[in-house]
Protein backbone atom coordinates (compact mmCIF):
# COMPACT_ATOMS: atom_id res chain seq x y z
CA UNK A 1 0.00 0.00 0.00
CA UNK A 2 1.56 3.35 -1.02
CA UNK A 3 2.43 5.78 1.77
CA UNK A 4 1.39 8.79 -0.32
CA UNK A 5 -1.21 9.41 -3.01
CA UNK A 6 -0.53 12.42 -5.24
CA UNK A 7 -2.71 14.16 -7.81
CA UNK A 8 -0.89 15.50 -10.88
CA UNK A 9 -2.53 18.43 -12.66
CA UNK A 10 -1.53 18.56 -16.34
CA UNK A 11 -1.16 14.94 -17.45
CA UNK A 12 -1.62 15.75 -21.13
CA UNK A 13 1.20 18.33 -21.19
CA UNK A 14 4.70 17.64 -22.50
CA UNK A 15 6.17 16.97 -19.06
CA UNK A 16 3.08 15.07 -17.93
CA UNK A 17 3.29 12.64 -20.86
CA UNK A 18 6.94 11.96 -20.14
CA UNK A 19 6.25 11.38 -16.44
CA UNK A 20 3.44 8.97 -17.22
CA UNK A 21 5.83 7.03 -19.43
CA UNK A 22 8.46 7.11 -16.68
CA UNK A 23 5.97 5.72 -14.19
CA UNK A 24 5.50 2.67 -16.40
CA UNK A 25 9.24 1.96 -16.12
CA UNK A 26 9.52 1.85 -12.34
CA UNK A 27 7.94 0.16 -9.35
CA UNK A 28 5.39 1.99 -7.18
CA UNK A 29 7.83 2.36 -4.27
CA UNK A 30 5.61 4.10 -1.73
CA UNK A 31 4.10 6.79 -3.97
CA UNK A 32 1.01 6.46 -6.16
CA UNK A 33 0.30 9.17 -8.75
CA UNK A 34 -3.12 9.95 -10.20
CA UNK A 35 -3.35 11.97 -13.40
CA UNK A 36 -5.74 14.80 -14.21
CA UNK A 37 -7.23 15.21 -17.69
CA UNK A 38 -9.63 17.81 -19.11
CA UNK A 39 -11.47 15.50 -21.51
CA UNK A 40 -13.55 12.35 -21.18
CA UNK A 41 -10.86 10.23 -22.82
CA UNK A 42 -9.54 8.92 -19.51
CA UNK A 43 -6.98 6.16 -20.15
CA UNK A 44 -7.01 4.14 -16.91
CA UNK A 45 -8.01 3.91 -13.27
CA UNK A 46 -5.11 6.13 -12.23
CA UNK A 47 -6.66 9.11 -14.05
CA UNK A 48 -9.42 11.51 -13.09
CA UNK A 49 -11.45 14.11 -14.96
CA UNK A 50 -11.24 17.81 -14.07
CA UNK A 51 -12.01 20.17 -16.92
CA UNK A 52 -12.87 23.44 -15.18
CA UNK A 53 -10.45 24.58 -12.48
CA UNK A 54 -12.96 27.19 -11.31
CA UNK A 55 -14.98 24.28 -9.89
CA UNK A 56 -13.13 22.49 -7.06
CA UNK A 57 -15.70 19.69 -6.82
CA UNK A 58 -13.94 17.20 -9.16
CA UNK A 59 -10.69 17.41 -7.20
CA UNK A 60 -12.55 17.13 -3.90
CA UNK A 61 -14.38 14.06 -5.19
CA UNK A 62 -11.19 12.48 -6.53
CA UNK A 63 -9.47 13.12 -3.21
CA UNK A 64 -12.31 11.35 -1.41
CA UNK A 65 -11.83 8.31 -3.69
CA UNK A 66 -8.05 8.15 -3.73
CA UNK A 67 -6.94 9.89 -0.53
CA UNK A 68 -4.64 12.50 -2.04
CA UNK A 69 -2.19 14.00 0.44
CA UNK A 70 0.01 15.63 -2.21
CA UNK A 71 -0.84 17.79 -5.22
CA UNK A 72 1.42 18.60 -8.20
CA UNK A 73 0.29 21.58 -10.30
CA UNK A 74 1.96 21.33 -13.71
CA UNK A 75 -0.85 22.63 -15.90
CA UNK A 76 0.50 25.34 -18.19
CA UNK A 77 -0.69 28.12 -20.47
CA UNK A 78 -1.25 27.91 -24.21
CA UNK A 79 0.31 30.61 -26.35
CA UNK A 80 3.53 32.43 -27.14
CA UNK A 81 5.82 33.20 -24.21
CA UNK A 82 5.66 36.92 -25.06
CA UNK A 83 1.85 36.96 -24.96
CA UNK A 84 1.11 38.55 -21.59
CA UNK A 85 -2.60 37.79 -21.71
CA UNK A 86 -2.10 34.11 -22.53
CA UNK A 87 0.66 33.68 -19.96
CA UNK A 88 -1.60 35.00 -17.20
CA UNK A 89 -3.16 31.53 -17.17
CA UNK A 90 -0.10 30.39 -15.21
CA UNK A 91 -1.36 32.58 -12.36
CA UNK A 92 -5.11 32.04 -12.60
CA UNK A 93 -4.90 28.26 -13.03
CA UNK A 94 -2.68 27.92 -9.98
CA UNK A 95 -4.92 30.19 -7.95
CA UNK A 96 -7.99 28.06 -8.74
CA UNK A 97 -6.05 24.83 -8.13
CA UNK A 98 -4.85 26.03 -4.72
CA UNK A 99 -8.41 26.86 -3.72
CA UNK A 100 -9.42 23.33 -4.69
CA UNK A 101 -6.49 21.83 -2.79
CA UNK A 102 -7.57 23.69 0.34
CA UNK A 103 -11.16 22.47 -0.02
CA UNK A 104 -9.88 18.92 -0.51
CA UNK A 105 -7.62 19.17 2.55
CA UNK A 106 -4.38 18.40 0.70
CA UNK A 107 -1.49 19.59 2.91
CA UNK A 108 1.46 19.69 0.43
CA UNK A 109 1.45 21.28 -3.02
CA UNK A 110 4.27 21.31 -5.57
CA UNK A 111 3.87 23.95 -8.29
CA UNK A 112 5.82 24.06 -11.55
CA UNK A 113 7.69 27.34 -11.90
CA UNK A 114 10.68 27.88 -14.18
CA UNK A 115 14.30 28.96 -14.34
CA UNK A 116 12.94 31.76 -16.58
CA UNK A 117 12.25 33.77 -13.42
CA UNK A 118 15.98 34.55 -13.18
CA UNK A 119 16.25 36.17 -16.60
CA UNK A 120 19.48 36.46 -18.57
CA UNK A 121 22.33 34.14 -17.73
CA UNK A 122 25.66 34.71 -16.05
CA UNK A 123 28.84 32.76 -15.33
CA UNK A 124 27.67 31.47 -11.92
CA UNK A 125 24.63 29.25 -11.33
CA UNK A 126 21.54 30.90 -9.91
CA UNK A 127 20.67 30.28 -6.25
CA UNK A 128 17.13 30.39 -4.93
CA UNK A 129 17.88 33.63 -3.04
CA UNK A 130 19.07 35.52 -6.14
CA UNK A 131 17.13 38.48 -7.52
CA UNK A 132 14.57 37.74 -10.21
CA UNK A 133 14.70 39.56 -13.57
CA UNK A 134 12.53 37.75 -16.14
CA UNK A 135 12.84 38.92 -19.72
CA UNK A 136 9.48 37.82 -21.18
CA UNK A 137 5.81 37.49 -20.27
CA UNK A 138 6.24 33.82 -19.42
CA UNK A 139 8.92 34.53 -16.83
CA UNK A 140 6.98 37.46 -15.39
CA UNK A 141 3.86 35.31 -15.04
CA UNK A 142 5.88 32.68 -13.17
CA UNK A 143 7.22 35.36 -10.80
CA UNK A 144 3.67 36.55 -10.16
CA UNK A 145 2.57 32.95 -9.63
CA UNK A 146 5.33 32.37 -7.08
CA UNK A 147 4.28 35.49 -5.16
CA UNK A 148 0.69 34.22 -5.15
CA UNK A 149 1.85 30.87 -3.77
CA UNK A 150 3.85 32.56 -1.01
CA UNK A 151 0.89 34.70 0.04
CA UNK A 152 -1.53 31.81 0.12
CA UNK A 153 0.89 29.55 1.97
CA UNK A 154 1.34 32.19 4.66
CA UNK A 155 -2.31 33.14 5.07
CA UNK A 156 -3.91 29.73 4.66
CA UNK A 157 -1.42 27.42 6.33
CA UNK A 158 -0.71 25.10 3.41
CA UNK A 159 2.78 23.96 2.37
CA UNK A 160 3.46 25.20 -1.17
CA UNK A 161 6.79 24.74 -2.94
CA UNK A 162 7.39 26.43 -6.30
CA UNK A 163 9.78 24.34 -8.38
CA UNK A 164 12.07 26.44 -10.57
CA UNK A 165 12.57 23.79 -13.20
CA UNK A 166 15.39 23.91 -15.73
CA UNK A 167 15.17 22.12 -19.08
CA UNK A 168 13.46 18.72 -19.09
CA UNK A 169 14.88 16.50 -21.84
CA UNK A 170 12.15 15.67 -24.32
CA UNK A 171 9.91 18.53 -23.21
CA UNK A 172 12.49 21.15 -24.21
CA UNK A 173 12.63 22.97 -27.53
CA UNK A 174 16.08 21.63 -28.53
CA UNK A 175 15.37 17.90 -28.37
CA UNK A 176 11.80 18.28 -29.62
CA UNK A 177 13.16 20.09 -32.67
CA UNK A 178 15.85 17.44 -33.03
CA UNK A 179 13.25 14.68 -32.97
CA UNK A 180 11.28 16.32 -35.79
CA UNK A 181 14.27 16.76 -38.12
CA UNK A 182 14.72 13.89 -40.54
CA UNK A 183 16.94 15.43 -43.22
CA UNK A 184 18.01 19.01 -42.51
CA UNK A 185 20.50 19.60 -39.69
CA UNK A 186 19.60 21.64 -36.66
CA UNK A 187 21.06 25.13 -36.29
CA UNK A 188 22.73 25.82 -32.94
CA UNK A 189 24.17 29.04 -31.54
CA UNK A 190 27.91 28.83 -30.94
CA UNK A 191 29.66 31.48 -28.86
CA UNK A 192 33.20 32.89 -29.16
CA UNK A 193 34.63 30.18 -26.87
CA UNK A 194 33.52 27.53 -29.36
CA UNK A 195 30.74 26.18 -27.14
CA UNK A 196 26.98 26.20 -27.44
CA UNK A 197 24.47 27.34 -24.83
CA UNK A 198 24.92 25.79 -21.39
CA UNK A 199 21.78 24.91 -19.45
CA UNK A 200 20.66 22.98 -16.40
CA UNK A 201 18.89 19.91 -17.77
CA UNK A 202 17.26 16.90 -16.18
CA UNK A 203 16.25 13.60 -17.75
CA UNK A 204 12.56 12.64 -17.46
CA UNK A 205 13.30 9.48 -15.47
CA UNK A 206 15.36 11.49 -12.99
CA UNK A 207 12.65 14.14 -12.80
CA UNK A 208 10.12 11.45 -11.92
CA UNK A 209 12.43 10.20 -9.16
CA UNK A 210 12.90 13.74 -7.81
CA UNK A 211 9.16 14.38 -7.69
CA UNK A 212 8.53 11.13 -5.88
CA UNK A 213 11.24 12.02 -3.37
CA UNK A 214 9.70 15.47 -2.76
CA UNK A 215 6.29 13.87 -2.36
CA UNK A 216 7.60 11.39 0.19
CA UNK A 217 10.11 13.41 2.21
CA UNK A 218 9.30 14.12 5.84
CA UNK A 219 11.29 17.34 5.64
CA UNK A 220 9.46 20.63 5.21
CA UNK A 221 9.84 21.98 1.70
CA UNK A 222 11.09 25.52 1.04
CA UNK A 223 8.87 28.10 -0.68
CA UNK A 224 11.04 27.89 -3.83
CA UNK A 225 13.39 25.19 -5.04
CA UNK A 226 15.65 24.89 -8.07
CA UNK A 227 15.03 21.62 -9.89
CA UNK A 228 17.51 20.25 -12.43
CA UNK A 229 20.40 17.86 -12.70
CA UNK A 230 23.51 18.69 -10.76
CA UNK A 231 25.74 19.07 -13.84
CA UNK A 232 24.93 21.78 -16.39
CA UNK A 233 25.30 20.55 -19.97
CA UNK A 234 26.14 22.13 -23.30
CA UNK A 235 23.45 21.89 -25.93
CA UNK A 236 26.02 20.85 -28.52
CA UNK A 237 26.94 17.92 -26.27
CA UNK A 238 23.27 16.90 -26.09
CA UNK A 239 23.00 16.93 -29.88
CA UNK A 240 26.18 14.89 -30.20
CA UNK A 241 24.92 12.38 -27.63
CA UNK A 242 21.64 12.09 -29.55
CA UNK A 243 23.51 11.72 -32.89
CA UNK A 244 21.62 14.72 -34.29
CA UNK A 245 23.30 16.55 -37.20
CA UNK A 246 23.71 20.26 -36.57
CA UNK A 247 25.39 23.34 -37.97
CA UNK A 248 26.89 26.35 -36.25
CA UNK A 249 25.36 29.79 -36.01
CA UNK A 250 27.70 32.41 -34.57
CA UNK A 251 26.41 34.33 -31.57
CA UNK A 252 28.18 36.79 -29.28
CA UNK A 253 25.52 37.74 -26.70
CA UNK A 254 26.90 36.39 -23.38
CA UNK A 255 23.56 36.70 -21.60
CA UNK A 256 22.20 33.72 -23.52
CA UNK A 257 25.16 31.37 -23.16
CA UNK A 258 25.01 30.23 -19.53
CA UNK A 259 21.70 29.89 -17.68
CA UNK A 260 22.27 27.34 -14.96
CA UNK A 261 20.90 26.48 -11.53
CA UNK A 262 22.50 25.67 -8.21
CA UNK A 263 20.85 22.44 -7.02
CA UNK A 264 22.50 22.07 -3.61
CA UNK A 265 19.20 22.44 -1.79
CA UNK A 266 17.54 19.86 -4.03
CA UNK A 267 20.29 17.29 -3.48
CA UNK A 268 19.84 17.60 0.30
CA UNK A 269 16.11 16.99 0.02
CA UNK A 270 16.55 14.06 -2.40
CA UNK A 271 19.60 12.17 -1.12
CA UNK A 272 18.58 8.94 -2.83
CA UNK A 273 18.33 10.45 -6.32
CA UNK A 274 21.38 10.53 -8.57
CA UNK A 275 21.55 14.03 -10.07
CA UNK A 276 25.01 13.60 -11.59
CA UNK A 277 24.03 12.52 -15.10
CA UNK A 278 25.65 14.32 -18.01
CA UNK A 279 24.56 14.74 -21.62
CA UNK A 280 24.80 11.03 -22.50
CA UNK A 281 22.69 9.90 -19.55
CA UNK A 282 20.12 12.67 -20.05
CA UNK A 283 19.67 11.82 -23.72
CA UNK A 284 19.43 8.11 -22.91
CA UNK A 285 16.54 8.76 -20.52
CA UNK A 286 14.72 10.75 -23.19
CA UNK A 287 15.29 8.08 -25.84
CA UNK A 288 13.94 5.32 -23.57
CA UNK A 289 10.65 7.18 -23.14
CA UNK A 290 10.43 8.87 -26.54
CA UNK A 291 8.47 6.09 -28.25
CA UNK A 292 6.01 5.89 -25.35
CA UNK A 293 4.65 9.47 -25.46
Amino acid sequence: MPDHHAAYLGASGRIGRLLRAAQRQVSENGVALFWQYRTLDIPDEAAFLWSDFNDPAPLVAAQARHGFDRFLIFSGAIGAKDDSEAMQAHVTNVNHALTAALKAGIPRVLVASSSAVYGLGREQPFHEEDALAPINAYGRAKVEMEALCARRAETEGIEICALRIGNVAGADMLLRNAASRSVHPLTLDIFPDGQGPQRSYIGPMTLFSVLRALIATQESLPPVLNLAGGRPVRMNDLLEAAAVPWVRCKRTDPGHQNITLDTTRLSVLCPGVDLSGGAVEIVREWQVLRAMV
